[in-house]
């Protein structure tokens, strides 16, 4: 195979070349001029060259140009300090694939004990590279939302212990991270007046899993109080049994006014990787028994042997029950059918029952000159690297977990604003599908002054880094106006480069239109309470004319001033919106006599508060009168108020007829006093129409004709 000098190999050379050559990972022996001598199948396989181009081929060429450096200097070092060495780095193989491979070698010695050169061994470790870069990806991913957040962030176990915070936590809480991880539950550092409202809200997101959004007070170390904005989620394990509560907690002390809202989640990520191990092993198919590698007793959990040799029975024993089957049925099929097999399953080490994960490989090597066939093994230690793959699987679930059930809405995206990812929250407030979303940029979902707003803070950030908060406008799929507040942050590579941007926001719509509600009720409150201070100087200055007795002026301007605030209270009830003109009458005549005594006919319209106001003074004003002087001076004395709607030109238009019966002779006054005006005038000039009392000797009549006020129905 090669015509290199002769040289001690550690087993008989046909069988270490038998063995090497089965074994599904590099084998090479060098000399002390650090030229190949042998090199197995796998090693050829991965150059993809001939035997002899492999034994003098410079691995310097295929090795990855950011790994050259370290492993040329670790392979020197090594080499020179004649002893076992390992190396790892990204080599590529013959298909132009980047692979990472974890050499170990280990000196040759003469049988005088000199040392002769090197045999080395390099496994594939790519997938448990591959597995371990993505865990810290994750981890970096995960991090970046937990230790860049302004928000605090806690977790607690169903009783409430504290068993994870952050320093921004322990910021607006007032107290250190020792402290609260030291035996501290919420319930401690809850201000006393709000923990009978919190207890039942915490003890059915524990029952239920209702996530639940409150405000309430933590008392601080120093006795201080903060006011905190909570959003509550269960967490579970992926069988649903809920094992901790997790809070993102906002400081609002000085927002308890005016409506601020910020939510952050974390979740530390602890997974571990690495393959390693290589245990050799062989079997005579007629005895099925053969020699093993001194490691392989080592792997299995079992004694040394002063003849290192083990059975077939015995392996499979080690097995665990669950994959005895799988095992027995891989292996026999190589020894009868010698098809090769590449098997992952358990063991169970008979030293201390531990249970290991082994990747096993085996072939069946026949000879051509009647030599009986022959197995060979190769097994290494996997357990690391299942454990790291069954970590990162656990740990995508609890982010995924949090991620989804998180009440805030949580968004990434790309340096160019496209969306990489949103959590359901984000597609249930903004209606559109997640694939709708997803590789969209976030122009897309806002009005171009708010995308302009936000590239501004985005700015911001490239250039000063830290996290911005401000509040934007965004169009919901049917076109709502939604109003969010964002706080975001960069997240940044290994090197403190900007990679992606993470944000957190919460729906302050519904706070925002409440707020300018209330400062248009503000307005229009002023707006009111001068309109009626104007008519109450008026009613004072028409009731106590200096011809009018103190008496007399006083009663009347009691009277009005009840009509007044009858109709305001009628008004109060409707919230200063339409009301019903009946009612107005109503109120208006209830103090002057009974029911039965006046004849109301007419529908029931819908005016405006304004005219609402001119319309109860008025038929108060009327009812007085009619009580001094008119009809209801007298028992037998009856008033019948009537109005309809006309239509006079296609115009809506309000006539109303007041008219009085029963009462004593009338006789027209000399002079017109100040109820009369107010009916005549002021009505009038409210509803913007006419208004006329005629003093019949039978009884007084007022008659309004009018366009109908605007807003009535």
């Amino acid at each position: 195979m090669t015509d290199a000098p002769a040289e001690p190999l550690p087993v008989g050379e046909d069988e270490f070349r038998m063995i090497a050559d089965s074994a599904p990972v590099a084998v090479w022996v060098t000399r002390l001029d650090r030229k190949r001598s042998f090199v197995n199948r796998a090693y050829v396989a991965f150059l993809g060259v001939s035997y002899q181009e492999a034994l003098d081929f410079d691995w310097r060429r295929i090795i990855h140009p950011d790994d050259a450096a370290q492993v040329l200097a670790q392979s020197v070092a090594g080499e020179a300090s004649l002893g076992t060495f390992e190396l790892e780095g990204r080599y590529r193989n013959v298909h132009g694939e980047w692979r990472w491979l974890h050499s170990t070698s280990q000196p040759r010695r003469d049988a005088q004990g000199h040392h002769i050169g090197f045999i080395g061994v390099a496994h594939d470790v790519t997938e448990a590279k591959t597995a371990e870069l993505a865990l810290r990806e994750r981890e970096a991913q995960l991090s970046a939302f937990i230790s860049q957040t302004t928000a605090g962030f806690a977790q607690v176990d169903i009783e409430g212990r504290f068993t994870l915070v952050n320093d921004r936590f322990c910021e607006i809480a007032g107290w250190s991270r020792d402290a609260l991880m030291g035996g501290m539950t919420m319930q401690q550092i809850t201000h006393p007046d709000d923990l009978a409202r919190n207890l039942p809200l915490f003890e059915k997101v524990v029952r239920d899993g209702t996530p639940y959004t409150h405000e309430k007070r933590y008392v601080r170390k120093d006795g201080g109080v903060v006011w905190v904005n909570n959003s509550v989620a269960v967490i579970r394990r992926p069988t649903g049994e809920p094992f901790g509560v997790l809070s993102v907690t906002l400081d609002v002390t000085q927002r308890r006014a005016d409506e601020d809202a910020l939510r952050k989640s974390e979740e530390t990520l602890r997974l571990a990787t690495e393959a390693a191990g290589m245990a050799t092993w062989e079997l005579d198919l007629d005895t099925m028994e053969g020699a093993w590698s001194p490691n392989r007793f080592d792997l299995l959990g079992m004694p040394h042997r002063p003849d290192p040799r083990g059975s077939f029975d015995e392996w499979i024993a080690r097995a665990h029950p669950d994959d005895r089957a799988m095992v027995r049925e891989a292996a026999m099929r190589c020894f009868t059918a010698g098809e090769p097999y590449a098997i992952t399953y358990r063991i169970v080490r008979a030293e201390d029952g531990a249970e290991r994960w082994l990747q096993s490989h085996g072939s069946r090597i026949d000879y051509g000159d009647g030599r009986p066939s022959r197995f060979v093994g190769v097994s290494f230690d996997v357990t690391d690297r299942k454990r790291a793959e069954q970590e990162l699987r656990e740990s995508e679930a609890r982010f995924r977990t949090i991620f989804e059930q998180a009440n805030d809405f949580l968004i990434t995206t790309t340096l160019d604003n496209r969306v990489t990812s949103v959590n359901p929250a984000v597609v249930e407030a903004i209606g559109y599908r997640e694939d709708e979303i997803l590789g969209r940029s976030i122009r897309d979902f806002m009005d171009e002054d708010q995308f302009a707003i936000g590239m501004d803070a985005f700015n911001r950030k490239l250039q000063h880094g830290g996290s911005t908060r401000l509040t934007l406008k965004l169009r919901a799929k049917d076109g709502r106006e939604l109003i969010w507040e964002v706080n975001s942050r960069l997240n940044l590579d290994a090197q403190g480069r900007p990679v992606a941007l993470h944000a957190i926001g919460r729906d302050m719509t519904e706070a925002k239109r409440a707020e300018a509600h209330l400062r248009l009720l503000i307005d229009e409150l002023n707006h009111r309470v001068k309109n009626t201070l104007a008519i109450v100087q008026g009613i004072a200055r028409q009731s106590f004319k200096d011809d009018v007795p103190p008496p007399r002026a006083r009663a009347a301007f009691e009277g009005r001033l009840a009509a007044l605030s009858e109709a305001h209270n009628l008004l109060t009830r409707e919230h200063w919106g339409l009301v019903s003109m009946r009612r107005i009458i109503e109120d208006a005549l209830r103090p002057h006599g009974e029911p039965s005594r006046f004849a109301l006919d007419g529908p029931d319209l819908s005016i405006q508060p304004k005219t609402a106001i001119s319309l109860a003074l008025a038929i108060h004003e009327l009812a007085t009168n009619a009580v001094k002087h008119g009809a209801l001076s007298r028992p037998e004395g009856r008033i019948a108020v009537h109005w309809r709607r006309a239509h006079v030109g296609g115009v809506a238009r309000l006539a109303l007829r007041w008219e009085e019966a029963g009462g004593p002779p009338v006789v027209a006054p000399t002079r017109r006093g100040f109820g009369t005006r107010m009916i005549e005038r002021g009505l009038a000039a409210e509803l913007g129409g006419t208004v006329r009392i005629e003093f019949r000797p039978d009884g007084l009549v007022c008659i309004v004709d009018a366009p109908l006020p605007e807003g009535a129905a």
